[in-house]
């Protein structure tokens, strides 16, 4: 299994986001207005939002790469979350998106979404 590679500066602090991959809830609602819930999982996957901002044209190509090398969203590979140092299984939750920053035009702003996946033994 790949590992994600290793980029000369860490995500963008502020735009690190972590939640739960899916509601795992699931809500009826009756006609008098209550709503009756239950478990829809037994565990419940985490998602990341990452933004990397003034990235070199190295470090997106690097990226780029990766991204094909784990066929997108298909492939899952080893990532550690560069907040609490946890080691997790992931996947590409869609495309990775490449803007040019706009301070300064040879440098990139890089976003994307991992997404937790079970690794079967």
């Amino acid at each position: 299994m790949a590992d994600y590679p290793t980029l000369s500066q860490n995500p963008d602090a502020e735009a690190f986001s972590e939640s739960a991959a899916i509601d795992p809830t699931l809500r009826d609602e009756f006609e008098n207005g209550s709503v009756s819930t239950r478990a829809k999982f037994t565990s419940v996957k985490k998602k990341w939002d990452i933004v990397y901002r003034f990235l070199s044209a190295a470090d997106k190509a690097t990226l780029a790469t990766f991204q094909a090398t784990v066929n997108y969203g298909a492939g899952s590979f080893n990532w550690t979350n560069p907040i609490d140092s946890v080691a997790y299984v992931v996947r590409f939750g869609g495309l990775i998106e490449f803007k040019v920053e706009p301070e300064n035009g040879s440098l990139w702003r890089v976003s994307f979404t991992l997404v937790e996946i079970s690794v079967i033994p």
